[in-house]
């Protein structure tokens, strides 16, 4: 009962955080009183209507969505299994750390530029959003490992070899799965954000970005928080979709 009580508050307070966010909004608009700079709520739902019901919208979010899960598949794929080993092994974290500390400090906007000049406008997309999703990834495996208990290890070591596919399939991998799923939420947020400003950049074709990028230049700001509504809710809806594969998995 207690349990239900709390979801239903935390339901209600997120409700009233969003009502409070669009009366702010509508009252700045009303303040600026100019519809091309501050549309008012009315106007912009009025247009995320009419986006959401034309299909070249859903292709439009299909495109960058799946751009975005390639991007979090391979960062996925290999920052696990070098957070891993990493993790077992020394030498590779000491050889690693300058690359991944190098990829977490320098500015999006710098990496944005440096890959769009060097790899140009279609396979930047999948690079620039590798380049700082992989970080995270890797250090939310690598912290797992280092967190799993040393006595564990131990009997690891006295049961089998610890790098042995057994003990990766049943303590390695289990133990470290609350960090890496953590890390992965945190990069579908992080990383459909950085991948819209990639788009938006570089102009690709059939993109979030770009539609955004259209909506600033022909001054239709409207059209630029509609898009942003979208983002927010689908970007909620994946994180959700994620956490929940990921406790199902860790469970069984």
């Amino acid at each position: 009962m207690t349990k239900k009580k709390n979801i239903y508050i935390s339901h209600s307070l997120s409700t009233l955080s969003v009502f409070i966010l669009i009366l702010i909004w509508q009252l700045y608009s009303i303040k600026i009183n100019n519809s091309i700079i501050m549309p008012q709520p009315f106007d912009v739902l009025e247009t995320l209507w009419e986006l959401l019901i034309s299909l070249k919208t859903y292709s439009i979010i299909l495109a960058t969505f799946k751009r975005l899960f390639i991007t979090i598949g391979i960062s996925t794929l290999l920052g696990l299994s070098l957070g891993l080993i990493s993790g077992m092994h020394y030498q590779l974290e000491a050889f690693l750390k300058p690359i991944v500390v190098s990829l977490r400090t320098l500015p999006v906007i710098s990496i944005i530029v440096i890959v769009l000049i060097l790899y140009g406008n279609v396979f930047s997309l999948y690079i620039i959003t590798f380049l700082l999703l992989f970080p995270i990834i890797y250090q939310a495996e690598l912290d797992g490992v280092k967190h799993i208990d040393p006595l564990l290890i131990s009997v690891l070591k006295l049961e089998c070899n610890r790098c042995s596919p057994r003990g990766i399939r049943m303590v390695y991998l289990p133990l470290s799965l609350p960090f890496l799923r953590t890390g992965i939420i945190q990069s579908a947020g992080l990383g459909i954000k950085i991948l819209v400003v990639a788009e938006y950049i570089s102009q690709a074709k059939v993109s979030i970005g770009r539609e955004i990028y259209l909506g600033r230049i022909n001054l239709e700001y409207n059209l630029v928080f509609a898009w942003s509504i979208i983002l927010i809710i689908v970007v909620l809806l994946v994180e959700h979709l994620v956490e929940k594969y990921l406790i199902t998995t860790y469970k069984n």
